[in-house]
């Protein structure tokens, strides 16, 4: 009948005979009796009106009808059986979104997160990291995490942990420069500046007594992310202010020398939800994760 598509099967036995050369071989790969597989191929060459092979001495041979559908319908066999095979792998899941900086998620969030998709397999988590977008709300995320005085009305608000900055500096240039009394005679050395208006090291400068026109006429190079500026400061470029976590491990490590007392940032870092999250919800259980993590901080 014009329009009929043969069987599966029937097309499943075809490829195997071919790719096997040997119609008995076919049928103990797809566990079915060789006169059942010479059945099915036997229907296909009548449905399409055309012989597929030929027998030369006792071996099989594609005709030239047999080689040409054999070239078209083995990748599209092998894609339907790919196709199926995912299809009965598949697990429905829930994909979360959570705002947050990239240097809080690469040094705080990413180290732990394994820990929670272990727990819970069907759930996934997308990260959010433009900074700007986030701290403008332009991010649509379940989940956020924002610096700030806890002040978001309208929102579920939990609070994680407080931050910290701290001036540091490679070994060589400690070595040479020394170490400093005060925030101001940060200026000794040459300056790494973050380039937010709201930076770490705006903020260490103005903690210094210097005000928003001293600060933007103070020398050295300016740079948009923290590991860039992390980045430099081990090079030995120059002194910069980042967050306590995000350099304790370099510390630790003697790849920087910290640089005075570390400095505490009014305010603190905040996860919010909507109000109505219900703790049992994907978004409620990992909002209590982050909770849990960051307080074993």
């Amino acid at each position: 009948m014009r329009g009929q598509l043969p069987s599966t099967a029937s097309l499943q036995c075809f490829v195997s005979a071919v790719e096997l050369e040997n119609v008995t071989k076919a049928a103990e790969h797809l566990c079915l009796t060789q006169s059942a597989v010479s059945r099915q191929i036997k229907q296909l060459e009548e449905s399409l009106g055309q012989a597929l092979f030929e027998r030369v001495r006792q071996r099989l041979h594609l005709t030239p009808v047999g080689q040409r559908y054999y070239q078209q319908i083995a990748p599209l066999l092998q894609l339907l059986l790919q196709t199926t095979e995912e299809a009965r792998q598949f697990r429905p899941g829930v994909q979360l979104v959570l705002g947050i900086e990239p240097a809080l998620a690469s040094h705080w969030l990413l180290p732990a997160l394994a820990g929670f998709t272990d727990l819970h397999p069907e759930t996934s988590i997308h990260l959010m990291t433009d900074i700007h977008k986030l701290y403008q709300c332009q991010l649509a995320c379940d989940l956020s995490i924002l610096f700030g005085q806890g002040d978001w009305p309208g929102m579920q608000v939990d609070y994680l942990m407080g931050d910290e900055l701290v001036a540091v500096v490679s070994p060589r240039l400690f070595t040479e420069r020394g170490a400093i009394d005060s925030r101001e005679q940060l200026q000794r050395y040459p300056l790494l500046h973050h380039t937010s208006p709201e930076s770490s090291t705006a903020y260490w400068w103005r903690h210094a007594g210097l005000n928003p026109q001293a600060i933007g006429r103070l020398p050295g190079q300016r740079f948009e992310t923290f590991p860039l500026l992390l980045q430099a400061a081990v090079q030995g470029m120059g002194a910069t202010v980042l967050p306590w976590y995000f350099v304790a491990d370099r510390i630790q490590a003697g790849e920087l020398q910290q640089l005075g007392e570390r400095l505490p940032c009014q305010g603190g870092y905040y996860l919010l939800s909507d109000i109505d999250v219900i703790d049992q919800s994907p978004v409620g259980v990992f909002r209590q994760w982050l909770v849990k993590l960051a307080h074993k901080a």
